[in-house]
């Protein structure tokens, strides 16, 4: 199993940067794609050509990842991310990523690759049979990520937490309000070096309880990447041995 990736320096949702959409339907604007309400969705009008958000982080960064949740396709199309060169405008489009399709149950998808630093990016749509459809995105990360050089320990419980609201009558008849699933855990590191635990503090600062990020636990296993808040306290315990420590880091899946 690769080491868990968390994606925590998120330039798609920084200050600096700005997104222009080729379309938007109404009251569902680019800039919900950037809010932290995954429900709260980006769309764009219903067309038949390819869809893009083109990306403008105002310098060159260095992307090592991206990452959606809440995605709508085109037709039979797929999601490609594109780097667009240095400058103060767009250049020609040039494929760095294509997306998996996201994850029935998470309602995320992520890739990663070998760091290229721009200040231009393109999310796009593809549109392969034209198509009269529309693309949507409830958040995005774009950034870099932070992969602990040691491994969560295992065995790592998750549990699924059925919300919804139920009533029972006194002959006991059931009523039910549907509400979102979601997935609780505990990201737990056993023996961490001084430089992983600092890395871990610091995402755990940025991050508090009140931003989302996206945490990949196995690459290979799509229903392992969420969207996720951190909960309650950063866990720390000093080991046996000199210079190392344990983290403990719990979570809910963001609905």
């Amino acid at each position: 199993m690769a080491n868990i990736r968390l994606l925590h320096d998120n330039l798609y949702t920084a200050s600096a940067t700005t997104l222009t959409a080729s379309s938007a339907a109404t009251a569902l604007p680019i800039e919900a794609s950037q809010d932290i309400d995954r429900s709260y969705v980006w769309r764009s009008l219903t067309e038949t050509g390819t869809q893009e958000i083109e990306i403008d982080l105002g310098s060159v960064l260095a992307v090592t990842s991206v990452a959606v949740a809440n995605v709508a396709l085109v037709g039979t199309g797929v999601l490609e991310l594109y780097e667009r060169g240095d400058g103060s405008s767009p250049g020609s489009a040039t494929l760095v990523a294509t997306l998996p399709t996201q994850n029935d149950d998470r309602r995320t998808a992520a890739a990663f690759f070998a760091s290229q630093s721009h200040r231009h990016w393109q999310l796009k749509w593809t549109n392969p049979t034209a198509a009269s459809d529309y693309a949507e995105l409830g958040y995005a990360h774009l950034g870099t990520y932070l992969e602990p050089t040691i491994n969560v320990s295992v065995p790592l419980p998750l549990e699924e937490i059925d919300p919804s609201a139920v009533r029972l009558s006194i002959d006991r008849q059931r009523r039910a309000a549907t509400r979102t699933r979601y997935t609780v855990g505990r990201f737990v590191w056993a023996y961490l070096p001084d430089a992983d635990r600092d890395n871990l503090r610091a995402l755990w600062e940025t991050a508090g309880v009140a931003r989302p990020l996206f945490a990949v636990l196995d690459t290979s296993l799509a229903w392992t990447s969420w969207l996720i808040y951190l909960t309650g306290s950063l866990e720390q315990m000093l080991e046996e041995v000199s210079g190392r420590y344990g983290v403990g880091l719990p979570w809910e899946e963001a609905t």
